[in-house]
C-alpha cells in the first residue's frame, strides 16, 4: 500500500512511500535539497559519467544544483516534467538519488520519459526499482498519463534489471538515441501503459489478500 501526502493547494501527492518492506520514498524536490544533492553528485561523479550526458563544471556546485532543483519545481508548476528525490525511510529520509519525469506530452499521447539515478553506496538495497515504481504510480494514478518511455543502454545491466523488475516491456532499440559521456549511444526502448500499470497493481493487491 502506498503511502501519499499531498500538496493541499494543487492535490497532488508531493511524497509516496512504498510501505514495508520496501525502505523507498519519493519526494518533491525543494530547494533545501540542493547540499545533499551537491554532496551526492560530487562523490557520484565518476560512477554515473558513463551514464550520463556530458555536464558543466558548474554542475558540480552548489549554485548548480540549486538552479536544477528551480528548473524542476518550474517544470512540476508547468506540467512539464516531475522530479523527485529518492529518500531512505530507515534512515531519517536520507536523500540516496532522484527520479524524474520528462519530456510530458498530453493530448492524444499522454506519455513521458523517466530517468534515475541512485548513490552507489545505497545501491542494492531495492530503492531505484522501488523509486520507479512509486513515481509509475504518480504518473498513472495521478497525473492521468497513459504511457512511460525510460530509454536504457544495453551495457547498462543494472538498470535493464530495475526496468524489468518493475514490469516494463522492452520494446526495441534506437540506434545512436543518445549522447552520453559525448558518444552517440544506442538505447534499450521500455515501455509501461496504464494498463499495464494496473494489472500489476491488481495483480499484488489479490496477492497480499
Amino acid at each position: 500500500m502506498i503511502r501519499i501526502r499531498r500538496d493541499p493547494a494543487t492535490r497532488l501527492p508531493t511524497r509516496l512511500e512504498a510501505g514495508p518492506p520496501s525502505r523507498t520514498a519519493i519526494r518533491g524536490v525543494r530547494p533545501g535539497d540542493a547540499d545533499d544533492l551537491l554532496e551526492l553528485r560530487v562523490r557520484n561523479r565518476d560512477f554515473l559519467a558513463p551514464w550520463d550526458p556530458l555536464r558543466p563544471a558548474s554542475f558540480f556546485t552548489r549554485a548548480g544544483q540549486a538552479e536544477w532543483i528551480a528548473l524542476q519545481q518550474r517544470a512540476w508548476a508547468d506540467d512539464r516534467g516531475y522530479g523527485f528525490a529518492v529518500l531512505d525511510v530507515e534512515e531519517a529520509d536520507r536523500v540516496v538519488g532522484g527520479i524524474n519525469l520528462f519530456n510530458i506530452v498530453r493530448s492524444a499521447r499522454q506519455s513521458a520519459g523517466m530517468g534515475y539515478w541512485i548513490d552507489e553506496a545505497a545501491g542494492s538495497r531495492g530503492h531505484a526499482t522501488a523509486a520507479v515504481r512509486l513515481a509509475s504510480a504518480f504518473a498513472f494514478e495521478h497525473l492521468g498519463l497513459h504511457r512511460l518511455e525510460p530509454a536504457v543502454m544495453p551495457r547498462n545491466a543494472r538498470s535493464n534489471r530495475v526496468m524489468e523488475k518493475a514490469g516494463f516491456r522492452r520494446e526495441g532499440l534506437a540506434v545512436r538515441y543518445l549522447r552520453i559521456a559525448g558518444v552517440w549511444e544506442d538505447h534499450s526502448l521500455y515501455a509501461l501503459t496504464a494498463e499495464d500499470f494496473a494489472a500489476q497493481r491488481d495483480g499484488q493487491t489479490a496477492a497480499r489478500r
